[in-house]
C-alpha cells in the first residue's frame, strides 16, 4: 500500500485562504467578499471530510486553518479537533492552531478566550488590539511555550508592524 500523500486540492484551497489574509480589509464590501470566499472554502473542506479525503497531518492542519475562518462555534470546534489531531501527528505549527481554535470556539459560545490568541483590527486606530475578554486560566509554566503561543505583547508587535507610524 503506498504511503498517504497530501491532498493537493486542499493545499490549493489553503493557499487561496492564506493569500486572502495578506492584507487588511477596511471596507464592508471587501469584508463581505472575503466572507463569501471563506464560506465557499469551508463548504469544500466539509465535502472533503465527508469523502474521507483529509488524512495526513498537513491535510488536517490546512483544513483546520480554513475552518477557523468560519463564523460559528461548530466551525471553530471542528477546526480545534483537526488542529489537535495534526499536532498529535507531529505538525508543530498545529500546536499554536489548537490554542487559537480553542480561543475562537470559547468566544463563539460567549466564554472568554484563555490563550490570548484572538485580536481584532481597529479601523479608527489603524492597529490591532487584543479581543476581550480573556479568562484567568491556570496554565502550566511551559504550556504556552509548548504550544508556540507568543505573549500578547509579542503578537501585537508582530501584527502592528505592518502599519507605518
Amino acid at each position: 500500500m503506498p504511503p498517504e500523500t497530501d491532498n493537493l486540492k486542499l493545499e490549493e484551497i489553503f493557499l487561496d485562504d492564506q493569500k486572502d489574509r495578506e492584507r487588511v480589509y477596511d471596507s464592508s464590501e471587501e469584508v463581505a467578499k472575503l466572507k463569501e470566499r471563506d464560506a465557499q472554502r469551508r463548504k469544500r473542506v466539509y465535502v472533503m471530510m465527508d469523502l474521507g479525503e483529509i488524512r495526513t497531518m498537513k491535510d488536517l492542519y490546512r483544513a483546520s486553518v480554513i475552518l477557523q475562518h468560519g463564523h460559528d462555534a461548530a466551525d471553530f470546534l471542528t477546526a480545534h479537533r483537526l488542529a489537535t489531531l495534526s499536532a498529535i501527528l507531529g505538525h508543530k505549527t498545529a500546536r499554536w492552531l489548537l490554542a487559537a481554535t480553542l480561543d475562537r470556539y470559547l468566544m463563539a459560545i460567549d466564554q472568554p478566550q484563555v490563550y490570548g490568541t484572538q485580536f481584532e483590527y481597529s479601523a479608527s486606530e489603524k492597529r490591532y488590539q487584543l479581543k476581550l475578554p480573556i479568562g484567568d486560566a491556570m496554565f502550566l509554566d511551559f504550556e504556552k511555550e509548548l504550544l508556540g503561543v507568543p505573549t500578547v505583547a509579542e503578537r501585537l508587535k508582530q501584527l502592528n508592524s505592518q502599519f507605518k507610524k
